[in-house]
């Protein structure tokens, strides 16, 4: 899998041209796929209303045919929040499975507007890459719920791929427990694995995977924006605290001044290394702390931040990557 499919982006400032806007339920989405609070008591929000009903697998097609799907619609404050999907499969070796998934827009042909429909096109393009480029005994690291989609979607086999106990605390993810399949005491350890992994130095991290897996078969990392909302999710199972810093900046008419408000607040506000990500009317937007080595960890070293564009860690090949301001990126592990 060497070729690049879209390449790595040479001006930080691009980012904020290129992301799309994912319109509806974008904060909402934010706060509760976020994971479990510091704390690790279970998160309750009576304001958050779920309703899910039976689809034809034939909805949510993927590598492996579907035996039975579900689709979750949630509701904040009885306004249309965002929508997911599970679908329940028999993978390669005939073991049940399942995976998360983000369901289509509803009418054929149309650009997607809201954020997962959106999410869900993003998918489709990436595992035709994947399904295309990779051979088939590649084994993809990532998050758990990547996992599954990059396993049902593409058929490669995906190493993370199920939650343990702390994921529940998130009343987003409680809603779809019993569709889901948990992790046993032996496959927690991939969690906590990844956690760290992702989280510590990148040079030292990519050393730490090379080992754990030698040299049997093709390594790649799979990455999203999205993994930022998971923070303290992997920081419940592990990770170390990377010390970013959050805000929402509304966006205004003019891109330039939009820029402009981006910097100021992250140069104010961090080291100014930061990710813009444009949710609706405002940038979703994280920067690395003044403090800490942050910016150095192998998460935020693979994702679009400014100075992460500048230059890749030692170790690792970009091999594809998504449109929508390189939402999602996959690289190889460089033995």
């Amino acid at each position: 899998m060497t070729e690049v499919i879209k390449k790595r982006y040479g001006k930080g400032l691009l980012l904020l041209v290129g992301i799309a806007s994912l319109l509806g339920g974008g904060a909402i989405l934010f706060h509760k796929l976020s994971g479990p609070a510091p704390s690790g008591a279970v998160q309750v929000d009576e304001r958050l209303n779920v309703n899910s009903s039976s689809i034809p697998p034939t909805d949510l097609p993927g590598f492996f045919p579907a035996d039975s799907a579900r689709l979750y619609s949630f509701r904040y404050d009885d306004k249309d929040a965002f929508s997911l999907a599970v679908v329940q499969y028999r993978n390669a070796s005939g073991a049940r499975s399942s995976a998360v998934l983000f369901p289509k827009e509803s009418q054929d042909g149309v650009i997607s507007s809201s954020q997962t429909g959106l999410r869900n096109e993003i998918w489709q393009l990436a595992s035709e890459a994947i399904l295309k480029h990779a051979p088939e005994q590649a084994l993809f690291l990532s998050w758990w719920d990547d996992g599954q989609r990059i396993q049902y979607l593409s058929g490669r086999e995906a190493w993370l791929q199920k939650p343990g106990e702390e994921t529940f605390s998130s009343s987003v993810w409680r809603a779809f427990r019993s569709d889901l399949i948990e992790a046993s005491n032996k496959e927690r350890d991939r969690l906590e694995h990844m956690a760290r992994w992702l989280t510590m130095d990148a040079d030292k991290a990519l050393s730490e995977i090379v080992e754990y897996f030698g040299n049997s078969r093709p390594i790649y990392l799979l990455v999203n924006n999205d993994v930022l909302l998971r923070l303290s999710e992997i920081k419940a199972y592990g990770g170390s605290d990377l010390g970013l810093k959050a805000k929402n900046i509304p966006a205004g008419t003019n891109l330039h001044g939009d820029i402009a408000q981006v910097k100021r607040w992250a140069h104010e506000n961090g080291e100014g290394n930061y990710l813009a990500h444009k949710e609706g009317r405002y940038y979703r937007t994280w920067v690395t702390a003044t403090e800490g080595n942050g910016k150095d960890t192998l998460l935020v070293r693979l994702l679009p931040f400014i100075d992460s564009l500048k230059k890749l860690p030692d170790g690792v090949s970009l091999v594809y990557q998504s449109g929508w301001g390189g939402y999602l990126s996959v690289y190889k592990v460089e033995p």
